[in-house]
């Protein structure tokens, strides 16, 4: 009896030695494996080139400065049609940029009406973005803020309408206010503008090129301009918005502000100095006496004004040039000007202002103003050289117009 004692226990201490061993054999196991899983893991992300993210931080033309955790998804924005985010939008994400607008203004579809129905030919999805209205008219901040928008993106030119009003409420329910500026015509807010919005949407490679493409343009146009006013006088020129028809005399700018800014920098001298502020009708009387060696309207197609002069996707040079003979045959002195004598007429369409394709608008007006330094370049080729390698939308239609006598 003594003797199976002694062999029982003899066996329970070896058997509980074996399990000691097992556990710890197993517990080993888990262990190395459990550290050479991050090693792998770590190792498959460095094959396939990926980073840890890392915070994005932009600081705003307004100067502010922000930072996101990740890159924005979707957006707010305003100015669709006139210098807003809608357009380097498009250039960043192609055809999916109906995916990143949380909400829009409407000034696209109602100022822009040829652009928006080839636009949303191209893109179905995009007549169906909420619109959110615009702010110091009809913005519905409830709207704004029920959507799944993380930012919204106001142009510079905004600000006094916003800073008091929407932006308040916004930030204080954690939406972050972003400011671009594309109004200003300045090639410095331009490039800022472009980096904000690649940095964002991590979009940063495609911003790049997009900044290339219009520095190139827009440098070359200075360099071409400063050789050219080193032996020629600026010709002094009258900017009309073609929008009212001869009934009506439409806006003009001085040499600092939107067209007169592009038309002063291209090499010209805009009557509009010191007779409008920033924008203002010009009186007739002022005009006739000035008798600008050149003139040049902006038209578009704006469906409530159908004496405006068309031009863009649905524009075509017969029409055009019908429609600019009416202000020359109805309007008192018009057809004694020296501009109309030598036909130093032209047309350019009102949206290729304040965006990121307006570095055509440069080369045209130049071009207007020194057509034998300017003879090898295209404004029209450029316009659709950009619209082929950034934006989503076919390119088609009468954008710069030379009147033919």
């Amino acid at each position: 009896m003594n003797n199976i004692s002694t062999k029982l226990r003899y066996v329970s201490k070896a058997a509980c030695a074996a399990l000691c061993a097992l556990v710890l054999c197993v517990g080993l196991s888990v262990s190395l494996s459990g550290c050479s899983k991050p090693a792998a893991q770590q190792n498959d992300k460095a094959a396939s080139g990926q980073a840890a993210p890392s915070k994005i931080t932009i600081t705003d033309v307004d100067g502010k400065t922000y930072t996101f955790n990740k890159p924005v998804d979707k957006a707010i924005i305003q100015y669709s049609g006139s210098g807003g985010a809608f357009m380097t939008m498009s250039a960043l994400f192609g055809k999916d940029v109906y995916k990143h607008i949380a909400g829009m203004d409407a000034g696209l579809k109602n100022y822009r009406a040829d652009m928006w129905k080839a636009y949303t030919k191209s893109i179905p999805e995009l007549d169906k973005v909420p619109v959110i209205g615009s702010i110091g008219k009809d913005f519905n901040i409830e709207k704004v803020l029920s959507s799944n928008a993380e930012v919204t993106i106001i142009p510079l030119d905004q600000k006094k309408a916003a800073a008091d009003t929407v932006q308040p409420k916004l930030e204080a329910a954690g939406m972050k206010v972003i400011y671009i500026d594309f109004h200003d015509q300045t090639m410095k807010n331009h490039i800022a503008s472009i980096e904000i919005m690649g940095k964002i949407f991590g979009k940063e490679d495609r911003a790049k090129e997009i900044i290339a493409f219009y520095k190139q343009h827009r440098e070359n146009v200075e360099k071409k301009v400063a050789e050219a006013l080193k032996t020629k006088q600026r010709p002094n020129m009258y900017i009309e918005v073609g929008i009212y028809g001869p009934e009506k005399y439409g806006n003009t700018f001085p040499n600092s502000y939107m067209w007169g800014g592009i038309a002063h920098e291209a090499g010209a001298n805009s009557i509009g100095e010191g007779a409008v502020s920033n924008y203002g009708s010009m009186d007739p009387e002022f005009l006739l006496k000035k008798n600008p060696e050149k003139i040049v309207f902006t038209g578009s197609y704006w469906p409530k004004a159908p004496a405006s002069i068309r031009m863009g996707f649905e524009g075509n040079a017969e029409q055009t040039k019908k429609l600019v003979d009416a202000y020359f045959s109805e309007r008192p002195g018009w057809s004694a000007l020296n501009a109309w004598k030598n036909k130093e007429i032209y047309v350019i369409h009102h949206a290729l202002s304040r965006d990121l394709y307006d570095c055509s608008s440069y080369e045209f007006f130049a071009k207007v103003c020194f057509p034998e330094q300017f003879k090898d370049v295209d404004p029209n080729a450029t316009l659709k050289e950009f619209y082929q390698k950034f934006l989503p939308f076919e390119f088609s239609g009468l954008w710069y117009y030379t009147y033919q006598k």
